[in-house]
């Protein structure tokens, strides 16, 4: 028993040390009620990849929120010229990963800014997929006036990317919002095999636009969702317009 005393302390250190420091998800949804000035960060990128994406992210966000809650003032940057937030972080001595790592450092932010509440965020890196299906499907339908069937084949495209969104109360540092925000795009072609050399496939710099401007309705929609359509975390934004049969049934495009 005592061999097995002693495995068990460092095992519970270990877990004891994991949880110091670790924030608590929070996904209920933050109130700006007594809010008036708002601080969009620009969201930090968990790696090279997710750049462009999260400063578009950010952005795109802090503009759908302007044209939602007009009566608030919103605070963000806008361009490499003008970035009023970026400036006073870096007037602060401070980095967007200090700030996002720490909400304390994002209170200080917007106490420097006069702000009621910070959001910020990080993106991580976008995962870009096309998977072909050579099962052989029908055509369902009429074809140059006499019924028939010709035969597809599918392939599907997929964007996905996953992005962690706080909200941060500046006057006690206290998280409103702390959850990760799943999205996924989907694109799906359906051609005969001998076409497949003339399909025109979404470029990656295509799905990753898609993506800046779908993520930020997301976050928009779980952070405010009062009379906003809802943003599903799977979105299909191509599909075929014919109705194709296989070996299941009806195929769906979902």
């Amino acid at each position: 028993m005592r061999f097995f005393s002693f495995l068990l302390i460092p095992l519970l250190l270990i877990s004891i040390a994991g949880c110091i420091g670790t924030e608590p998800n929070i996904d209920t949804t933050p109130s700006f009620t007594d809010a008036q000035r708002i601080v969009v960060i620009s969201f930090i990128a968990e790696d090279e990849e997710a750049q462009e994406l999260s400063r578009r992210v950010s952005g795109n966000l802090a503009e759908r929120f302007k044209l939602i809650m007009k009566d608030k003032e919103w605070v963000f940057d806008i361009s490499e010229k003008v970035r009023p937030v970026g400036e006073k972080i870096e007037e602060l001595g401070l980095t967007s990963n200090d700030v996002y790592a720490d909400p304390a450092l994002a209170a200080k932010v917007g106490q420097a800014l006069n702000a009621d509440i910070i959001i910020t965020g990080m993106v991580s890196k976008p995962k870009l997929e096309r998977k072909n299906d050579n099962r052989i499907l029908m055509r369902q339908g009429r074809q140059t006036g006499i019924s028939g069937t010709s035969t597809y084949i599918t392939t599907r495209q997929r964007a996905t990317v996953k992005t962690r969104v706080k909200v941060i109360d500046v006057a006690t540092s206290n998280l409103l919002y702390n959850n990760r925000i799943h999205s996924s795009l989907k694109y799906w072609f359906a051609y005969q095999t001998q076409a497949s050399g003339q399909v025109i496939f979404k470029e990656p710099v295509e799905m990753l636009a898609d993506l800046g401007n779908h993520l930020p309705r997301r976050i928009l929609y779980m952070l405010y969702p009062n009379g906003l359509q809802k943003e599903p975390e799977d979105k299909v934004l191509l599909k075929p317009d014919i109705i194709l049969k296989g070996p299941d049934g009806i195929m769906e495009f979902n």
